[in-house]
């Protein structure tokens, strides 16, 4: 496939405009799919050449505006790829504002910039410099190629220089390794009384100053413990999948916070929860055979889809009749029947913590109505979903 038709596929995807120019800056070709939206390019000619200027055949490269917007610049030949503008920060109001304002648009027309995750943007330029110019490049490597230098090598080397010389002079010491062990191996084997008394040890040394600012510093101290606490847990036997779902809400709800004392608390609540999460598995990590492992992860990340024992043997590359007889025979439980049960275990936070209809939960968990998910609710709680949540909801 060459890189013109490529593009017309990927804007599909990602649907961030895509515009080939030649050397000169001229317009040969734009993929996009906002039709009605103005084109910075169009408003700005300086854009233009600032960009092929910056192109380079080597390898892509980028260029940055205010508010995290990125262009991706592939040449190939006479022909220059520009992928974007796209915001990557989640403030696609601000960006749009800037864009209109830096590149002479019209405000009274409609324009919103498109927002994308950073990989998602990444991969869709390392396929167009593929099918442009035939090399293959790691993403990795694309971008220690745009952004490392010797000046940030320099950069890096000098402050580390300066924080040991720091740590020397003080005499210093970082808290000791064997209580982060400790720590780490009570989330591993779920022992709630070792990670209680690891929490409880007095040692000699500080933690290390990740930040000036004290709430920013908690916070990633937090991030740090939460980090390392899912890692234990998921050696610990705990469905990655799970592990890095925990991550996210914890780390999202840390971000949150204003209160540095809250934010050291709610880490070592979280510590707890990967701990309880880990001693609650039904199976020891010693029995966990990898390909039961990789189907409870397509599990817990489709449990909002309707999902059969076909589907996943699909994913996992076996027959459907051998999975269910290897789940049975590794669980003590059939693979449908556990199916059911881990969408209703889910649907019982959603029911306890969020406020939603009981049919949008029905039909988010991919039951065909309400009354067969109450039906299914009931066999494994006792109680119907309406009931569950007037005795176990949390009342805003």
């Amino acid at each position: 496939m060459n890189a013109d038709r490529l593009c017309a596929h990927v804007i599909q995807l990602i649907h961030v405009p895509i515009h080939i120019f030649d050397g000169n800056g001229k317009l040969l070709a734009v993929h996009t799919d906002h039709g009605e939206q103005q084109d910075v390019f169009s408003c700005d000619n300086s854009l233009i050449q600032l960009i092929i200027e910056k192109s380079r055949g080597e390898y892509p490269v980028f260029f940055q505006e205010p508010h995290q917007i990125l262009y991706g610049i592939v040449k190939e030949g006479d022909s220059v790829y520009v992928l974007g503008p796209c915001c990557v920060s989640g403030r696609g109001a601000e960006a749009s504002a800037h864009l209109i304002r830096a590149h002479s648009m019209d405000p009274s027309k409609p324009y919103k910039v498109p927002h994308l995750f950073l990989n998602d943007f990444l991969e869709a330029v390392l396929m167009i410099y593929e099918a442009a110019t035939g090399r293959i490049i790691s993403r990795e490597e694309l971008l220690r190629k745009n952004f490392v230098n010797d000046e940030m090598i320099h950069s890096m080397r000098r402050h580390l220089s300066s924080v040991m010389h720091e740590l020397r002079e003080s005499a210093s010491v970082h808290n000791p390794y064997s209580q982060e062990l400790r720590e780490q191996e009570a989330i591993r084997e779920g022992d709630l009384d070792a990670l209680n008394r690891s929490f409880g040890e007095s040692f000699v040394g500080r933690y290390g100053i990740l930040s000036p600012d004290p709430l920013r510093q908690m916070k990633d101290m937090a991030i740090v413990v939460i980090t390392l606490a899912s890692r234990s847990a998921i050696a610990g036997g705990l469905v990655p999948e799970t592990a890095f779902s925990m991550s996210d809400a914890f780390i999202q709800h840390i971000e949150e916070m204003q209160d540095i004392m809250a934010a050291g608390a709610y880490a070592r609540q979280a510590e707890i929860e990967y701990c309880m999460a880990v001693r609650e598995l039904t199976a020891k990590k010693d029995r966990q055979n990898p390909l039961i492992i990789r189907c409870k992860s397509l599990i817990v990340s489709r449990l909002h889809s309707k999902l059969s024992v076909k589907d996943i043997a699909g994913q996992l590359d076996i027959t459907p009749g051998y999975l269910s007889h290897l789940f049975l025979h590794e669980e003590g439980i059939k693979l449908s029947e556990y199916i059911i049960r881990e969408k209703i275990e889910a649907s019982k936070k959603e029911l306890v913590y969020l406020d939603k209809p009981l049919d949008e939960v029905a039909y988010s968990f991919g039951f065909a109505s309400q009354s067969h998910f109450g039906q299914a609710f009931k066999k494994y709680t006792g109680m119907t979903p309406k009931t569950y949540r007037e005795k176990y909801g949390i009342r805003q």
